[in-house]
C-alpha cells in the first residue's frame, strides 16, 4: 500500500504554494482516481510519488516503510512509474530500443547488458500481455495511445507495481480510450494499483474504486466510486457554481461576406498519411464549424494540411486552400499566419511548445512581428506581451519559468491565449478542450463567442463528436477522406 501523508509543496521561484498538507493512498489491485480543477496540485503530488519532484513537507510510505525518492529512479526502484499524457520518446530509435532505455542491467557487470535479451524480455511481456505494438518500428511514428502503450510496456520490463496515469485519454479517440480501459482492467486484476488523473467525471466513475479530490492544493477525503455521484463530484470541484452538462449554447453570428476560408476539391496523398479526397468547404465569418472523425480517416491531414504543416509537393496536393483571398495551398505556415490564420496542434509537446525552453520563449514565437525595431527586437514589449498571455490565461506564474513547472490544464490555456491574441480572423484549434475542467471550458466557449462576433471565424478539429456538437452550429463527419454533414 502506498499512503502519502500531509504532502506540501511550495515553489519559491514564483511564490506559489501548490500542495498544502495533501493526503492520498493506493491499495494493490485498485483504481483510484484524482479530480480537481487545472491547477489544483494533481500533477504536483503525483510527480512527487514518482520522484519527479521532492516535497517541501510531509510522509511517503510505501507498505508501512518511510521512503524519500529524491529521482524517478528511486521510484521505480520501489516498484513506481507514470505514464505520462504524450510519453516522450527518442527520435531514430526503434519501439524496443526505446521501451529499454535506462533498463537494469539485471545482475551483469554494470558497465556491460545485453541487449538482445532485454528486446526478447519486451516480446515475451508484448506477447503476454496482448499489446499490438510494431516494435521494430521507429518510436517517432507511434501514435499518441500507441505510446502511453509502450511506456506501460517499458514500466513492466521494470516490474511496475503502481502505476500513475496522467490524463491519459484527453486525445484519444473512443477506440483508443478502449484500449487504454481494458488495459487498466488487466493491470488490476494482476494487482497492481493504478493512479488516474482525470477531470473527466465520467471516466472516473466509470473505471475507478475510490475517487480524492483535490482543490486549492487540499485534499479532500476519499470517496467510493458506487457511493458517489456526478453532482456530488461536481460539487466538490467546483463548489457552488452552475456546471451544466450543457456546457455550450450554439448560437453563432452569420456575417454574410466573402467566405474566410475557401476549400476547392482538395486531394492531398502523401506518405504516411491517410488520403483526403476531394474536400469541399466554406467558412465565414461569424461561423464555429467542427470537424470530427478518427486521425486515421483524414482528419489530422486536413487539419495539418490546412495549417500549413505538410511539405506538400505539387503532385502530391490537388484543389486548393484559400485564406480571406490569398492562395496557401502548399505554402507552409508563414503563408497561412501573414494570410490571418491562427493555430493550435493537438500534439503539446511536438508542435505547439519547446519543452527545453522557458514558457516565455513559446509565447513570443508568433509576437516578435509586431514588435521589431528594424532588425531589432523590442524586448520590454515582448515581456509586457508574457505577462499579458499569462494575465489572459488566469495564470499567476511568471512565462520565465520552465514547461514542466506547469499542469497539462494551465498549458493549454496559455496556449489558447496565445493563438486568441493574435487577433486572427480564422482560428484552428485542435482538441481545443484537452486538459481543461468544466471551469475553463466555459472560458473557452466565451472566447469563441467573442472571437467570431468581431467578425472573425473559428474551425475545430476533434476526436470527441459529442463536444463538437455542444460547442459549434455546424459539425461536419471525415470518414475515409470524405467530408459528411452530421
Amino acid at each position: 500500500m502506498i499512503e502519502l501523508k500531509g504532502i506540501s509543496k511550495f515553489f519559491p521561484s514564483n511564490n506559489v504554494k501548490a500542495l498544502e498538507k495533501a493526503d492520498l493512498s493506493l491499495r494493490s489491485g485498485e483504481i483510484h482516481a484524482l479530480l480537481g480543477e487545472n491547477g489544483t496540485g494533481k500533477s504536483t503530488l503525483m510527480h512527487i510519488l514518482s520522484g519527479y519532484l521532492a516535497p517541501s513537507s510531509g510522509t511517503i510510505l510505501i507498505n508501512g516503510k518511510e521512503q524519500r525518492l529524491s529521482a524517478p529512479k528511486d521510484a521505480l526502484a520501489l516498484g513506481i512509474g507514470m505514464v505520462r499524457q504524450h510519453p516522450a520518446c527518442v527520435h531514430g530509435f526503434k519501439v524496443w530500443e526505446d521501451c529499454i532505455l535506462g533498463a537494469e542491467t539485471q545482475g551483469q557487470n554494470s558497465l556491460f547488458f545485453n541487449p538482445n535479451k532485454l528486446k526478447k524480455r519486451v516480446e515475451e511481456l508484448s506477447r503476454q500481455w496482448g499489446f499490438d505494438l510494431p516494435l521494430e518500428s521507429r518510436s517517432e511514428s507511434l501514435t499518441v495511445s500507441q505510446r502511453q502503450v509502450a511506456a506501460v510496456l517499458s514500466l513492466l520490463l521494470r516490474n511496475v507495481k503502481w502505476l500513475i496515469f496522467d490524463e491519459p485519454t484527453a486525445v484519444l479517440t473512443s477506440e483508443e480510450k478502449k484500449i487504454i480501459f481494458d488495459l487498466f482492467d488487466r493491470l488490476r486484476s494482476e494487482g497492481r494499483g493504478i493512479i488516474l488523473i482525470t477531470h473527466k467525471l465520467e471516466e472516473a466513475l466509470a473505471v475507478s474504486d475510490r475517487i480524492t479530490v483535490i482543490r486549492r492544493g487540499i485534499t479532500q477525503e476519499p470517496q467510493i466510486t458506487s457511493d458517489t455521484s456526478k453532482e456530488t463530484l461536481k460539487q466538490s470541484i467546483f463548489g457552488n457554481i452552475n456546471a451544466s452538462d450543457t456546457l455550450y449554447d450554439t448560437t453563432c453570428i452569420n456575417i454574410e461576406k466573402q467566405p474566410v476560408l475557401q476549400i476547392n476539391d482538395l486531394r492531398i496523398e502523401l506518405p504516411g498519411l491517410p488520403v483526403i479526397k476531394d474536400i469541399n468547404l466554406s467558412l465565414k465569418a461569424g461561423e464555429i464549424v467542427g470537424i470530427t472523425g478518427v486521425r486515421e480517416d483524414g482528419l489530422e491531414t486536413l487539419e495539418l494540411a490546412l495549417a500549413g504543416l505538410l511539405d506538400c509537393h505539387p503532385d502530391k496536393i490537388k484543389g486548393s486552400i484559400t485564406l480571406n483571398g490569398h492562395e496557401i495551398t502548399g505554402k507552409g505556415v508563414r503563408a497561412f499566419r501573414n494570410a490571418g490564420g491562427a493555430y493550435l496542434g493537438s500534439d503539446r509537446m511536438g508542435v505547439n511548445l519547446a519543452p527545453e525552453l522557458p514558457l516565455s520563449e513559446s509565447l513570443i514565437i508568433h509576437a516578435y512581428r509586431r514588435v521589431r525595431r528594424g532588425i531589432m527586437l523590442d524586448m520590454s514589449r515582448l515581456k509586457a506581451f508574457c505577462r499579458e498571455i499569462m494575465n489572459r490565461a488566469g495564470i499567476e506564474r511568471s512565462s520565465s519559468n520552465s514547461i514542466d513547472s506547469f499542469s497539462g490544464g494551465m498549458l493549454q490555456r496559455i496556449l489558447l491565449a496565445r493563438e486568441f491574441a493574435e487577433d486572427a480572423s480564422l482560428v484552428i484549434l485542435a482538441e481545443a478542450g484537452s486538459g481543461l475542467d468544466l471551469h475553463n471550458r466555459y472560458k473557452l466557449k466565451e472566447e469563441l463567442n467573442a472571437h467570431v462576433r468581431r467578425g472573425a471565424a473559428a474551425l475545430l478539429f476533434s476526436t470527441d463528436a459529442g463536444e463538437l456538437i455542444s460547442i459549434t452550429k455546424k459539425t461536419i463527419l471525415i470518414r475515409d477522406g470524405v467530408l459528411h454533414e452530421v
